[in-house]
């Protein structure tokens, strides 16, 4: 046992040193400070372990702890990608198999030791195991369920408030977590299930799952602490107007956004959010909304884009550009990656930068 002592300091240590920096982290939202949470709670879990391995041996040696890790992965995605303020009032429902395991140590009345598992004997301890590793990874499963079909409903409506796509906001990071903390919890149950029903124990499966628990800690606090926040609350106006008014503010808000648009080129900024907008034009998201599906009928992604191509055009159609590199040309148009300008370019023309760059200057020469 001795020789996973440093597993649990190091994660000890990350766990908690991890907290204190998402803690300190500017511009905070509800997602981070759940987070800090998460990270106490697995430096808790570390920390427990250690007791439990060198100095309080009678401590229960049963995944309790960790029960909470689906729910915590689950409203830390629900908190993320929630375009309405979130309350997890509720979160205590969810930490019931938590519950129910302390009240099982509690009562039990005498140390509970992984070790003492017999598959053939089947004895207490060895249905008390086999009960705790089966709920864990039903409770694994589905928060990561649920916590991914968060992301893709989040993914589904990204265009509506974002005008570029990235690895932050796309949330890649928290799904390829998810998958790493469901593969890494199996593997240490299965190993469980091999290991009592062969009666061997070369080692403690709960070593193998602390050491994932480990790398895990380590890959969400590195991405949690750069995730930034996607979606400012705002609560929605509720001003009931005729059909009439509501025309003429939706033609005067139109010529506004234009305006604004053509004058001061918000969509040169590659990371243009719909927050962005608002706040130049001190209006509210939903307005902008709004008035892009329902007048323009496009979501606020493909209104943005839609003046970089027209942008990017200009750019490759005009001599004095002709210096630049097609890629300079995409990042100063506001596209932020070579790939989305040459895809959404061909979308909108038919051919692609370069194309249309020999199409303009062959017809150029012809008409000369």
């Amino acid at each position: 046992m001795n020789n996973v002592l440093p597993i649990y300091h190091i994660g000890l240590i990350q766990a908690w040193f991890a907290a204190l920096l998402v803690y300190r982290k500017p511009n905070k939202g509800a997602a981070d400070k759940l987070l800090v949470i998460w990270l106490i709670v697995i430096g808790i879990e570390m920390l427990y372990s250690l007791l439990n391995a060198k100095y309080l041996t009678w401590l229960p040696d049963l995944i309790i702890i960790p029960l909470s890790y689906g729910p915590f992965l689950f409203f830390y995605t629900k908190l993320l990608t929630s375009k309405k303020t979130v309350t997890i009032r509720n979160i205590h429902r969810h930490l019931i198999p938590v519950y129910l395991f302390i009240l099982i140590a509690v009562f039990w009345g005498k140390p509970i030791d992984i070790n003492s598992v017999n598959f053939f004997s089947k004895g207490p301890i060895t249905w008390l195991a086999i009960l705790n590793f089966t709920l864990f990874l039903l409770v694994i499963v589905y928060y990561w369920r649920a916590s991914l079909k968060l992301i893709r409903k989040h993914n589904h409506t990204l265009g509506d408030h974002f005008s570029y796509r990235s690895e932050t906001i796309m949330l890649n990071w928290l799904k390829t977590t998810a998958i790493w903390i469901l593969s890494g919890f199996f593997a240490s149950g299965i190993t469980f299930i091999i290991f009592s029903t062969q009666n061997i124990f070369p080692f403690n499966p709960i070593e193998l799952f602390h050491l994932g628990l480990l790398v895990f800690t380590f890959s969400i606090s590195y991405y949690g602490i750069h995730q930034p926040v996607l979606y400012q609350h705002q609560k929605p106006k509720q001003l009931q107007v005729s059909d009439e008014a509501q025309e003429k503010k939706s033609q005067k808000f139109g010529d506004l956004l234009y305006e604004h648009m053509v004058k001061n080129k918000p969509y040169l900024n590659n990371e243009l959010t719909i927050q962005d907008l608002a706040d130049q034009l001190k209006v509210s998201t939903q307005e902008i909304s709004n008035y892009l599906n329902k007048e323009l009928g496009v979501n606020f992604f493909n209104y943005i884009n839609s003046f970089r191509i027209e942008e990017a055009k200009q750019r490759l159609t005009n001599p004095a550009f002709d210096y630049e590199t097609l890629l300079g040309i995409a990042y100063d148009s506001g596209f932020n990656s070579k790939t989305s300008f040459n895809t959404l370019f061909k979308k909108e023309t038919g051919m692609t930068p370069s194309e249309y760059k020999k199409a303009f200057r062959s017809s150029t020469k012809k008409s000369t």
